[in-house]
């Protein structure tokens, strides 16, 4: 599983619009949720994907959490297929690009 910073954690707490202070119980839920969208996204995806707010990864997070939430954690992989493959395919291409010499340094 991913590593939930508190920074991540109060991202995923606003996007789902709790507003109270989440039990024990329910604050062990979420964190496991999001610890597993952070190692689903970095292995289909991005190794080195960046979470913070505001960015395309944080973002994909919030939509796994928020559909393992509703029950609909099935449809996760088939809505975001397009940009699975496409992260993918874009973190292949720099990881090949870096080691024949081409990435800009």
């Amino acid at each position: 599983m991913g590593e939930v910073t508190d920074k991540i954690y109060k991202m995923i707490i606003d996007n789902l619009h709790i507003t109270y202070t989440p039990d024990s119980s329910t604050e062990k839920r979420l964190k496991n949720e999001i610890g597993a969208g952070i190692a689903y996204i970095k292995k289909y995806c991005s190794p080195c994907a960046d979470f913070s707010p505001g960015t395309r990864f944080g973002q994909m997070l919030c939509d796994y959490v928020l559909r393992a939430e509703s029950g609909a954690l099935e449809t996760f992989a088939e809505d975001f297929a397009e940009e699975i493959t496409s992260e993918r395919a874009e973190y292949e291409v720099e990881q090949y690009a870096e080691a024949m010499g081409y990435a800009e340094t």
